[in-house]
């Protein structure tokens, strides 16, 4: 069951969130996207998390797997998270890039004359060209009507640092799919598989990037 596939720890369900296709449905218009690059938050002891600093947003990535959390970045851009986390634990993770896949001209006339490889590249422009909407912070992919995934491959998975962050910049917890042109310009990574990931997380061990 796939609310049983996000109930893990974030880093472990962010490895798998690369290759996914995430749908958003609204206003009769359909867009969805393939991610390609995502990072992982933790709760109260991962000091980069929103969950760590912030009451509001600890309550909803409290909540269960599946659910949606959205932010404003900068007071401009609304980024899409999705929760994810171990029973009676806290945690999301960040959808960073993503590669068009149906309702690219919709993407297009949200995001402007930019290249295609460019529609879902970044946090901002992935809540953008899906038209995510801060009020959509709470909905979830099981009982909500606009958001939902669909499991799918990739063949290489790469980690690395987060970015953009001040505290706790060593996580090697951003995963991307190195083959892909709309991840983001830091693509400096190393291969990684998911028991080392797994490894890491239960031995509080750094993969070397």
């Amino acid at each position: 069951m796939l609310r049983d596939w996000l109930a893990r720890h974030p880093a472990e369900v962010a490895f798998d969130l690369v290759g996914c296709h995430l749908k958003v449905q609204r206003n009769g218009y359909l867009t969805m996207g393939r991610i390609v690059e995502v990072e992982a938050y933790a709760g109260l002891d991962d000091e980069a998390s929103h969950s760590f600093r912030m009451k509001g947003p600890r309550e909803v990535m409290s909540r269960p797997p599946g659910t949606i959390y959205v932010y404003r970045s900068y007071g401009i851009h609304t980024c899409l998270n999705i929760v994810g986390h171990q029973p009676g634990a806290t945690g999301g993770i960040l959808i960073r890039a993503i590669e068009p896949v149906e309702g690219i001209e919709i993407m297009r006339s949200r995001r402007g004359n930019v290249p295609d490889r460019q529609l879902g590249r970044g946090p901002g422009n992935v809540g953008q060209a899906l038209g995510v909407l801060l009020t959509d912070s709470g909905d979830s992919l099981f009982e909500g009507n606009v958001f939902s995934l669909e499991r799918g491959p990739v063949e290489e998975v790469w980690c690395a640092p987060r970015i953009g962050i001040s505290k706790a910049m060593d996580h090697p917890w951003r995963f991307f799919d190195p083959a892909s042109l709309a991840v983001s310009a830091h693509r400096r990574g190393n291969l990684c598989s998911r028991e080392e990931v797994r490894s890491a997380i239960t031995n509080h061990a750094r993969i070397d990037t």
